[in-house]
């Protein structure tokens, strides 16, 4: 029997209990692919350890109004599961789940696959679009702790998928109680430094049109914007935010929306806390009537369809 094919779902990881907040929050601010402190290596940690200290008071109380925790590993598990199922029990697949700065680290993982000596590797970050931000310090935490494991396949991006597309049409229609009058769909992306953008980051363009191609799913029935969110540090980043975006749609006398987190694959801090309970406010206070958060795709059929498709297409090549 020829050797099984490890595939790895990594995702940015989260969290599950209050506890790991800081040194979660430490890990992420460590990275130096998203985050620049003088100094080298040396300035990063001191840096990285002053404001994850300083940050993560405040990130426990918002975890803590969500349940205690985040949801996203539980999601990429489940996620993962439905995969291994859709892949077959024939032992041709072994499905993985890596978080890049949570348990289980992708050191973890590759350690792991080093023992199982693999001989053939597919990554999937879990981010629709590609980022230097997200896609793009996956690949080189990989490369950092994979050492003389095979050089994997990358699925670096999915997002005009069709499979994908109908997975998103699906979840914003679920959302949407057809009596009375439409919604406007206000799609919320993650939002990026605009230096990454003028250096050639993709991730604006992509997720531009990634809303097209959701809205030519949608049969284009509903009027529609883009918003970004999570804003971190004083640099500028995309914009409008979506409390920029909630008040020009106010102005322009809509009272309706559906909120699509369209960066994302899984439900955690940014989708249960920052939409569903800070903007949600903010958009009820200032002239929205009727406010709802489509979900994110999650293990949907459609969604999981699709990672088979794309695994399968690496393996056909």
């Amino acid at each position: 029997m020829s050797q099984p094919v490890d595939i790895i779902l990594a995702n940015l990881g989260a969290p599950s209990k209050l506890d790991e907040v800081q040194p979660f929050l430490k890990n992420l601010f460590n990275d130096a692919d998203i985050f620049h402190f003088p100094f080298g290596k040396a300035g990063q940690s001191f840096f990285s350890s002053l404001i994850s200290k300083v940050r993560a008071p405040k990130s426990r109380k918002y975890y803590q109004a969500i349940g205690g925790g985040s949801p996203l590993h539980a999601n990429t598990i489940r996620q993962a599961e439905k995969l291994q199922t859709m892949l077959g029990s024939s032992g041709q697949y072994r499905v993985w789940v890596a978080q890049r700065y949570w348990h289980p680290f992708m050191q973890e993982i590759s350690d792991r696959l080093r023992e199982l000596n693999s001989s053939r590797i597919i990554l999937i970050p879990l981010y629709p679009h590609y980022s230097t931000t997200t896609t793009l310090s996956i690949v080189n935490e990989w490369e950092r702790v994979a050492g003389d494991l095979v050089t994997p396949s990358v699925i670096e991006r999915f997002y005009s998928e069709p499979l994908y597309l109908d997975a998103c049409a699906h979840q914003i229609r679920n959302c949407i109680d057809e009596s009375g009058d439409k919604p406007h769909v206000l799609f919320s992306a993650h939002s990026i430094p605009v230096e990454r953008v003028k250096n050639g980051d993709p991730y604006e363009k992509e997720i531009t049109h990634n809303m097209e191609l959701i809205m030519d799913s949608l049969n284009r029935e509903y009027s529609y914007s883009l918003c970004y969110q999570s804003k971190v540090g004083p640099v500028k980043w995309l914009e409008p935010s979506v409390e920029q975006e909630i008040d020009r749609l106010v102005s322009l006398g809509i009272e309706r929306v559906v909120v699509f987190p369209i960066s994302f694959v899984s439900e955690h801090l940014e989708t249960l806390y920052e939409l569903d309970i800070q903007k949600r406010d903010y958009a009820l206070s200032h002239g929205i009537k009727e406010y709802q958060r489509a979900r994110t795709v999650e293990d949907s059929d459609d969604f999981i369809r699709l990672l088979v498709k794309l695994i399968k297409g690496q393996i056909n090549e």
